[in-house]
């Protein structure tokens, strides 16, 4: 039977940590739905088959982004749970 181990020396820097991991994944959820949202601004402007070309890049590069703030959340969602248990030690 496998087992892991965490060591943590400092549960407030770990808190830290996770509050930080968290700020920044809501930081690039932001930056990627502004880099959608631009690009969908130029429909009507930029009327060439390499905007519907970029258009597509973007979405798709986008959904695969979500499924790494998905990942990310549920890396966040770690930190807090051991956080807790941690402080009830």
């Amino acid at each position: 039977m496998a087992t892991s181990s965490v060591v943590v020396h400092d549960i407030d820097r770990l808190e830290s940590f996770g509050s930080f991991l968290s700020s920044k994944r809501d930081d690039i959820e932001n930056l990627y739905d502004e880099l959608v949202t631009a690009c969908g601004e130029q429909d009507s402007n930029w009327q060439d088959p390499q905007y519907t070309e970029l258009k597509e890049k973007l979405d798709s590069f986008s959904a695969t982004s979500k499924t790494q703030l998905e990942e990310l959340d549920d890396a966040v969602a770690y930190i807090v749970a051991l956080v807790e248990k941690l402080r009830t030690i």
